[in-house]
């Protein structure tokens, strides 16, 4: 039975070894390199193809692009989010009315209550939009944070209502959970409710509680 020979090994015609091995071989009889060639013709060794040297150069800039690390940004915010449930309020009143969840709430909202019924739900701060806001709406429902009490910005509001006609308010009591005791969960609704009367004490104009 005849064996066959191994395969022998080829030895590497391209790579940092062979260049090497290259160019000590072209010293040994003592000829000139390419280096050299390369230097007394330089346009014999130019690209031929200025497509071939563009999409080369992109792959280049590509395969050090890919190793840059950026930095990734911190956009933690400073300051926590705003806790005075606006949002929250106006889209349970949609999902009362509708049967449907409005996750993002952009300017205001208009829903269909009944055959003859529309009803404008508008999200106002405080800021100069409460002056608007006091001329056209028909019911306002002011949210007041319980655990903080009345601040400075609903009096102003208050004041503006007065100028411009009296609509009917309602306030709403919120952050109610922050409260330990009974006792003085009581306290403080009565003491808010005597003070939201005595500066609105017309008819129409009442203070509800939200747990």
């Amino acid at each position: 039975m005849e064996t066959k020979d191994q395969k022998k090994q080829r030895k590497k015609n391209s790579g940092p070894k062979a260049a090497k091995k290259k160019k000590r071989h072209l010293q040994d009889l003592q000829l000139r390199d390419e280096e050299d060639a390369w230097k007394r013709n330089p346009k014999a060794f130019a690209f031929q193809s200025a497509v071939w040297m563009a999409r080369s150069f992109h792959r280049t800039q590509d395969l050090k692009t890919k190793k840059h690390h950026i930095p990734v940004v911190y956009r933690t915010p400073l300051g926590p989010p705003p806790i005075v449930v606006v949002s929250t309020l106006i889209q349970c009143l949609i999902r009362n009315f509708t049967r449907q969840k409005l996750t993002e709430i952009r300017g205001p909202v208009m829903i269909v209550s009944g055959k003859k019924c529309r009803l404008t739900v508008i999200e106002c701060g405080c800021d100069i939009n409460m002056i608007y806001l006091a001329k056209v709406a028909d019911l306002v429902l002011m949210l007041i944070d319980a655990s903080f009490g009345f601040e400075m910005e609903t009096f102003e509001f208050l004041n503006i209502c007065q100028v411009h006609g009296f609509p009917k308010i309602m306030g709403v009591l919120t952050h109610l959970d922050f409260f330990k005791h009974n006792k003085q969960l009581k306290k403080t609704k009565k003491r808010l409710k005597h003070r939201f009367w005595t500066e609105v004490y017309l008819v129409g104009r009442e203070i509800i509680v939200r747990c």
